[in-house]
C-alpha cells in the first residue's frame, strides 16, 4: 500500500496491521489490571449516573427547541426560573460564540499557512538498532531480549535503571 504524505513523496505501508491481525480478545490486551468489585461497582455506578445526567440535560434542552414541556421537565425549568424563551437565546449565543471561536481558529490556521508555508521540512527519524537501545545502559542486554520476545512478562521491580538526578 503505498500513499503520499505532506511532501508529496511517495511512503511505503506495511500490511501488517490487516483486519485477521485487528481481531483481538481479552486476553490479547497488552495491561491487565486486577480491581476490587467494589471499585467496579462503583466505577459502573458513577458512570451510569453520568450517563443519565448527560441524557436530563440533552432533553432539557431539545424540549426548549421543540417547545415540549411535560410535567418532569416542567418541574426543572420551574427551580431554574427558566423559560423555554430563555433557553433558546442561551442555544443561540452558544452558537454564535462558537461559530466565531471557530472562524478566528480557521483563520488562524490560513494565516500561519500562508506566513510559515508547508512544513516539508521535518524528516522520519531514523530507525533505532538493538545496539543503540543497549548503549543508553538502562537496562541490562538479557532484560531487553526477554522484553523483545516473551509475550508475558512479569517483574518484581522495575528492571530500567534510574537516571542520575543532576
Amino acid at each position: 500500500m503505498e500513499f503520499t504524505g505532506q511532501g508529496k513523496q511517495k511512503q511505503s505501508v506495511e500490511n501488517e496491521y490487516s483486519a485477521e491481525k485487528r481481531k483481538k480478545t481479552v486476553d490479547e490486551f497488552l495491561v491487565k489490571s486486577r480491581q476490587p468489585l467494589v471499585n467496579k461497582v462503583a466505577a459502573l455506578f458513577l458512570n451510569a449516573l453520568l450517563w443519565m445526567y448527560m441524557a436530563v440535560i440533552i432533553y432539557f434542552f431539545l424540549s426548549a427547541v421543540f417547545d415540549y414541556n411535560d410535567y418532569y421537565i416542567g418541574l426543572l425549568k420551574i427551580s431554574f426560573n427558566m423559560s423555554n424563551h430563555d433557553i433558546r437565546i442561551f442555544l443561540i449565543k452558544a452558537f454564535i460564540y462558537f461559530c466565531i471561536f471557530f472562524i478566528i481558529l480557521i483563520s488562524w490556521k490560513y494565516y500561519n499557512k500562508i506566513r510559515y508555508g508547508s512544513l516539508n521540512r521535518r524528516s522520519r527519524p531514523l530507525i533505532t538498532t538493538d545496539e543503540d537501545m543497549l548503549k543508553l545502559d538502562l537496562i541490562d542486554e538479557h532484560v531487553y531480549n526477554v522484553l523483545k520476545t516473551d509475550k508475558v512478562i512479569i517483574f518484581e521491580k522495575n528492571p530500567v535503571r534510574e537516571l542520575e538526578r543532576r
